[in-house]
């Protein structure tokens, strides 16, 4: 019997006592010493929290570089905006961003909610973009995915990025920014319940060693279990991350970070025909939600990764800099997959289990030379890095069989016999990274950057099924970038950059030559505005980029691929950030992107968009706190998120309908009820208000269901 519920809110009404009681007893101990004060305060008056707007980036180029004097389109998703909205994964943080599509596409419902399935001006972010720290964690098939509870901001940088992180999408990259220690103490603790019988509880403890001043620790962790919006489908996680930090000196630093996580979902490819959703089926319209994989499957990650970073200043001038990531990532899954028969009612399925372990090295040397000359300002970035990756992947499938009917479905409630053995691999690379990077200010005025760098790779693959080891493929590329801001007293700054990439293409054409690297190359044109005087950032931007060397169909032979196909890119993006008064904040962007197969062989899909990719986007986030009167301390959060309309197919033939959600966000600061609440605060955040019916991509032959309504109920102390 499923565990999944309506989406009811009397029901999680109900439980708001069971963890508020909870937390105010992890309280006791400090109330108790407190002098004693009426349970009400009539005319409290409370403080308001302004939203923490960042103004630098390391990401962007592995300097502090303020964001106004960096050539290059940066977004910050700090830790105070991603509590407000009380997001639960990385791509949910990712959704008020200009140019980024974070919700699931065709390919993540293949990989239903195993990872942060990211798309940046068109471009899918993939594996070699979704960095930890500045470092890649992740091989071909065994991505881990990263625990949002466990970072401190998530940083975008849009447009080709090779220069200083190697191989990757032209689009960009996301950089997930890991909590580290803090020398004061903190410590918080977060009950939390919800629709699908979520019950989750997780902890962020930090402050200083001893009493030298020298050493400090955090310890963050998380425990859920809860059922999803699809019948059978788990939600369950367990995650540990303790930090350690030192720092012997003004001078030295030096950090230690692990993590562990387990988490259990349900199988990929939780998605439903597109007769019936999308198109017409004779039988009538398929219900919403509807699971045609099947229940009791056994399908669960693990991962863990140990990680240091480094930082010493030599002198004025010069500093050193390293760090280095080791990861584990295991994947098992279990599927029944499926293709709708000519009655259009019943889905013939077939089982698949996969085993995929994979493990990373990444280290990442640099040194950094700040100087003066001729009243210019003078930056140097001379840097090494090094990655090291293998693979052990195992596919085994069966015969096709156990029919459902999509309507009416009777479930197996196990797993089907996959006797055969359709894969078996073991895959290893190295790559490594020489870069250069400088940076000239002129005159307080005018900053210039420009930087290079060459890459070489190697990948070797052995096949255990039939013994045969190829040669393995040799890569090696040289990409750049240049751009140059001008800082008007006003506060407006206008920018033009270049930028390109690289991203090598494994495996061999028909006659066994090596496929040529994937390459992306950008020019943008923008203006960004930090006016004086005033808590804001907006960014414009204008884009034109292009990937060469995409795989496209050779008319002399069907069975081969050429490299002559190229997808171009250009659009607008308008985004800001911006505290309007001292307790009213608001973020708003706007997308329009232009995407198109600008070249291939198959003459059908020149000139036509991608599949799954909008023309359109937009989402605006604001959030008021009343700091006095009888409401005081409770605080109004309302977001709106448009997704314009996409293809299902190459040909652009299915339309696939736009979609407008709203997220809404209540919290109330308990302290007016009482000094002893200090710190104590019950919030609320809804996504997908309305409960709206829609899916946010198709292919050719099926739809992937849109998030439904998640209700979450969150009681925090933090002291």
């Amino acid at each position: 019997m499923s565990r999944s519920q309506p989406h009811r809110l009397p029901r999680l009404v109900r439980a708001v006592p069971l963890p508020l009681v909870l937390v105010l007893a992890c309280r006791a101990a400090y109330a108790a010493a407190a002098p004693d004060a009426p349970q009400a305060m009539q005319g409290v008056t409370i403080e308001a929290q302004r939203l923490k707007i960042a103004t630098q980036s390391t990401t962007s180029s592995k300097t502090d570089t303020a964001l106004i004097e960096t050539p290059a389109s940066v977004s910050v998703i700090t830790r105070d905006q991603m509590d407000a909205q009380g997001i639960q994964s990385v791509g949910e943080a990712l959704r008020y961003s200009a140019g980024v599509l974070a919700s699931p596409s065709m390919a993540a419902s293949q990989r239903y909610d195993r990872f942060d399935n990211v798309k940046i001006r068109g471009f899918d972010v993939g594996s070699n973009g979704m960095l930890r720290d500045g470092l890649r964690g992740t091989t071909v098939q065994a991505w881990p995915k990263v625990e949002p509870y466990g970072l401190e901001a998530v940083e975008v940088l849009r447009g080709p990025s090779s220069v200083l992180y190697g191989q990757n999408s032209p689009g960009g990259i996301v950089n997930q920014i890991s909590k580290q220690p803090l020398f004061q103490p903190y410590r918080e603790l977060q009950l939390q319940t919800g629709n699908f019988r979520r019950k989750q509880v997780q902890g962020d403890v930090s402050g200083p060693v001893g009493e030298g001043g020298d050493w400090a620790y955090r310890m963050t962790g998380l425990l859920r279990d809860s059922d999803s919006q699809f019948t059978g489908v788990p939600d369950d996680k367990v995650y540990i991350a303790p930090a350690l930090s030192w720092r012997p000196s003004a001078a030295t630093s030096l950090t230690l970070l692990a993590d562990y996580t387990r988490d259990k979902f349900g199988p990929p490819a939780v998605v439903a025909p597109i007769q019936g959703t999308l198109l017409p089926n004779r039988h009538g319209r398929l219900p919403y939600n509807q699971m045609l994989n099947e229940k009791g499957l056994d399908n669960h990650r693990v991962q863990y990764s140990l990680a240091y970073l480094l930082e010493h200043r030599i002198d004025d001038v010069w500093s050193v800099h390293s760090k280095a990531r080791y990861g584990r990532v295991n994947l098992i899954t279990e599927t029944i997959q499926g293709r709708l028969l000519a009655d259009q009612r019943t889905l013939r399925r077939t089982p698949y289990f996969f085993d995929i372990d994979g493990e990373s090295w990444s280290l990442d040397n640099n040194a950094k030379a700040r100087w003066r000359s001729g009243g210019a300002e003078f930056e140097t970035l001379v840097g090494l890095d090094y990655r090291h990756t293998k693979e052990d992947y195992v596919l085994n499938g069966g015969p096709a069989g156990a029919e459902i009917d999509i309507y009416q479905p009777v479930y197996l409630g196990h797993m089907l016999p996959t006797p055969e053995r359709y894969a078996s691999t073991v895959q290893s690379s190295d790559q490594y990274g020489l870069y250069v990077q400088q940076q000239i200010k002129l005159a307080r005025q005018w900053v210039l950057s420009a930087g290079v760098r060459k890459d070489w790779s190697d990948t070797s693959t052995r096949d255990r099924l039939d013994g045969v080891t190829p040669p393995s493929q040799k890569d090696d590329a040289l990409t750049w970038k240049a751009g140059a801001v001008y800082l008007a007293e006003n506060g407006l700054a206008p920018y033009v950059s270049l930028m390109t990439s690289f991203n090598p293409v494994l495996g061999n054409d028909f006659y066994g030559k090596s496929y040529d690297p994937t390459k992306g190359k950008q020019a943008e044109v923008g203006v960004k505005y930090q006016p004086p005087g005033f808590d804001g950032f907006f960014t414009a931007s204008v884009f034109d980029l292009r990937q060469e060397n995409v795989q496209t169909l050779d008319p002399n032979n069907s069975l081969n691929r050429l490299q002559t196909g190229e997808i171009k890119s250009h659009g607008v993006e308008l985004d800001a950030l911006a505290n309007l008064t001292r307790n009213f904040n608001v973020a708003a962007n706007v997308t329009w992107n232009r995407l198109e197969v600008s070249k291939s062989n198959n003459v059908n899909e020149v000139g036509k968009r991608p599949v799954g990719m909008p023309e359109t986007m937009a989402s605006v986030w604001g959030k008021y706190k009343l700091v006095q009167g009888p409401l005081a301390g409770l605080g109004i959060g309302l977001g709106l998120r448009y997704t314009g309309a996409t293809k299902a197919d190459s040909a652009n033939r299915i339309d696939v309908p736009s979609y407008l959600l709203t997220d809404l966000a209540l919290d109330l600061d308990l302290l007016r009820l009482s000094p002893s609440l200090r710190g104590t605060q019950l919030a609320l955040n809804v996504t997908n208000l309305s409960n709206k019916h829609y899916y946010d991509s198709c292919s050719s032959s099926n739809c992937s269901t849109g998030d439904a309504r998640r209700l979450l109920l969150t009681v925090k102390h933090a002291w």
